[in-house]
C-alpha cells in the first residue's frame, strides 16, 4: 500500500506499507483526498510522539460491506464504548480513545484505512471532494456554537487567518456575528468569500466579548486576551505544540473565561457545506509520493488548503 510514514519528525513516501486489519464492526475505506492540518506539522514536531500514518482530514469511499462505494467523512475520535465519558455520548474525552491518524490510530495519509462504520458518515453527492474534505476542520468551527448552545455575542474576534482560522471566521459569520479577523499577512485576504467578515493588522482597543485564537501561538493568545472587554470569553482553537507562558494575572483580574475546543459535530459541517456557505477555496493536490513538495507548501499565503492523494 502507498502512504506517507511518520517517524523521527520525517515524513516519507512509502510503496510497501501494510493494508489496514479490520476490527470487529469496521470497514475498509479508499482514500480519494486527505488535507494536511496544521496538527500534522505538530505531529512532526514531536506532538503526542506519534510513529505511522499521519492524517485525519479526508474523504473517501467505502470499499467493504453493504455501504461499498458510499463517499464518506469520519468522526476520527474513537471511544472505547464502555465508559461513563462514551455512554454519555462524549467518546471525544474517552480517556483510552484513539485518534485517526494523531492517536495510536493509523491516518489518512494512505491508499487505505480501517474505520468504525458507526464513525463514517455519508456526504451527499452534491457535495464535491475538495469540498467534503473540509469537513472535520469545519466541524471543529462549529463546535464553538456547540458550546456557547449558539449563544454567541454580535462582535467577535477570531485571531489567525490560517486554514482553521478562515473556517472558524466563515463560520460564525453566517451565525450572525459581526467577525473580524486579525491577519498579520495581507496575502490571505484572498481567501476570503463572506464580504462581510472585516480585516486588521492589530486588535486595537478591549471591545470584544468573544475572541478565538486559531494560531496555537504565544503571540496569538496574547493579542486574543488584550482585545476581551471584562469577562469576556477567550476561545482556544489550536493546540500549543510547547509549553508557553501567559499573563494569567490579567485573565483574574479582568475574570476572563478560557474554553477549550476541540472537535465538532461532523452532521452540521457537512449540512453547512453542502448549503454553498463556503465555496470551493484555493487548493492544491499532490500525490502521496510527492510529499515533501506538499508540505513545503502549506506556509504559502496564496493556497488556502493541501491535499494529497494516492
Amino acid at each position: 500500500m502507498r502512504g506517507i510514514w511518520l517517524e523521527k519528525g520525517t515524513m516519507s513516501y512509502q510503496d510497501s506499507l501494510p493494508m489496514p486489519v479490520l476490527g470487529t464492526d469496521e470497514l475498509l475505506v479508499k482514500v480519494r483526498y486527505a488535507g494536511i492540518c496544521g496538527t500534522d506539522i505538530e505531529l512532526q514536531q514531536g506532538y503526542y510522539r506519534f510513529k505511522g500514518i499521519p492524517g485525519h482530514e479526508f474523504v473517501g469511499e467505502i470499499s467493504t460491506g453493504p455501504r461499498r462505494g458510499q463517499r464518506v467523512v469520519a468522526d476520527i475520535n474513537i471511544g472505547c464504548g464502555n465508559c461513563l465519558h462514551c455512554r454519555q455520548d462524549l467518546h471525544r474525552h474517552c480517556l483510552d480513545r484513539k485518534v485517526i491518524g494523531i492517536k495510536n490510530r493509523p491516518g489518512a495519509f494512505a491508499e487505505f484505512l480501517a474505520v468504525p462504520e458507526n464513525n463514517l458518515l455519508t456526504i451527499p453527492d452534491s457535495l464535491p471532494d475538495s469540498l467534503a474534505v473540509l469537513t472535520e476542520p469545519t466541524a471543529a468551527a462549529f463546535e464553538i456554537l456547540e458550546q456557547l448552545a449558539d449563544q454567541i455575542p454580535e462582535r467577535v474576534l477570531v485571531v489567525g487567518a490560517g486554514r482553521l482560522g478562515m473556517l472558524v471566521a466563515h463560520v460564525l459569520s453566517s451565525a450572525g456575528s459581526e467577525v473580524t479577523l486579525l491577519m498579520r499577512n495581507q496575502e490571505r485576504l484572498q481567501h476570503i468569500q463572506d464580504s462581510s467578515i472585516s480585516v486588521k493588522a492589530d486588535t486595537g482597543e478591549r471591545h470584544y466579548s468573544l475572541a478565538v485564537d486559531c494560531t496555537g501561538s504565544p503571540a496569538g493568545f496574547a493579542a486574543a486576551l488584550a482585545s476581551l472587554e471584562p469577562r469576556g470569553t477567550l476561545v482556544l482553537k489550536s493546540t500549543f505544540p510547547e509549553l508557553s507562558q501567559f499573563d494569567l494575572g490579567a485573565i483574574m483580574v479582568n475574570e476572563i473565561r478560557l474554553l477549550g475546543s476541540r472537535c465538532g459535530p461532523m452532521q452540521r459541517a457537512i449540512d453547512w457545506l453542502s448549503g454553498g456557505y463556503f465555496e470551493l477555496p484555493r487548493i492544491t493536490s499532490l500525490g502521496f509520493d510527492a510529499c515533501e513538495q506538499a508540505f513545503q507548501l502549506v506556509d504559502d499565503p496564496t493556497v488556502y488548503k493541501v491535499l494529497l492523494h494516492p
